[in-house]
């Protein structure tokens, strides 16, 4: 899994396409996938982009089987003037804990299953950020 650089990508541009819903055909079916939220982290140059996807399998218009959810995880830099992404998801145990706490909510691991140790990283991450917070309000306090 390596960088993929599109051609004259801004980061915003970037981020559209990785971001915009897709359908396909394929043996008689209808595949739609759509992005149900999304946000970026990161500075100027370099961040990571966290996504929610759903796909949908459809034959004749009704569904031919339960709807797929997952959480994607695309760093996403620029190098040498040139802004590209490297794609992952949660199933990759990605060394990255800032998905929002909510993207876990929407791909309950009941349901859609998932990485439990990188979701337990996840909380723990929040936790660290939200003891940061704290103790950064009460110096300010004191």
């Amino acid at each position: 899994m390596g960088w993929t650089y599109p051609s004259g990508a801004t980061r915003k541009s970037l981020i559209e396409e990785r971001t915009k819903a897709w359908e396909r055909e394929s043996n008689g079916c209808t595949i739609k996938s759509t992005c149900l939220a999304h946000c970026f982290r990161g500075g100027r140059f370099s961040g990571v982009l966290w996504a929610v996807w759903e796909r949908i399998i459809e034959q004749d218009g009704q569904t031919t089987e339960p709807a797929q959810r997952w959480i994607t995880c695309d760093l996403i830099r620029c190098y040498s003037g040139e802004w590209g992404y490297k794609d992952m998801s949660e199933a990759c145990g990605p060394y990255y804990f800032s998905c929002p706490l909510k993207y876990l909510d929407l791909v309950p691991m009941e349901r859609y299953g998932g990485n439990a140790e990188w979701r337990e990283q996840v909380r723990k991450h929040h936790e660290r950020q939200k003891a940061k917070r704290r103790q950064k309000r009460s110096q300010l306090a004191s």
